[in-house]
């Protein structure tokens, strides 16, 4: 009887202890409405014509002009929303791109997934990785690192809203 009872808590204590080590394993670690951030630098290749600059993508100088790379401060923030089961609706998003830019617009629904504490949003064209952290009672991440997986990658980050 005593080794009934001994191996019954120990085995309470494995499973609790996995519980709580392994949390953050699917998309219902992302649930509810987070404020997020991101910064960057984009690097063109172009030149200006007056004030304005001409993005040549990495084109070749037409004649006459002086070309040369620049370095163009981006970001964006706003309101993303995780459902739980692996859609984010963007409630609100501002982009400040220097020189343009891509990314999801208000409104706009993206998949997501999670395995372990990792993740990742949209598209491998059009999204980011994730890092989870810091989760609550119930498990949901309260705090999540993100990285874009461009070339020139933004990072930041989204905290949970109460």
């Amino acid at each position: 009887m005593k080794k009934a009872a001994m191996f019954v808590i120990l085995m309470a204590m494995v499973l609790g202890v996995a519980s709580t080590s392994f949390a953050a394993t699917s998309v219902a670690s992302l649930h509810g409405m987070y404020s997020f951030q991101l910064q960057g630098v984009s690097n063109q290749y172009g030149y200006y014509s007056g004030s304005t600059w001409v993005n040549l993508n990495n084109g070749s100088c037409p004649t006459g002009h002086s070309c040369f790379s620049q370095a163009f401060g981006k970001a964006s923030y706003g309101t993303l929303f995780f459902d739980g089961k692996g859609h984010a609706t963007f409630l609100s998003i501002i982009n400040v791109n220097s020189g343009g830019g891509g990314g999801p617009v208000k409104g706009s629904v993206w998949g997501y997934s999670v395995s372990g504490f990792n993740g990742a949003i949209g598209t491998a064209t059009n999204g980011a990785y994730l890092s989870l952290g810091h989760f609550n009672a119930a498990g949901i991440a309260q705090t999540v690192l993100i990285r874009t997986g461009d070339s020139s990658p933004e990072m930041g980050q989204a905290i949970l809203q109460q």
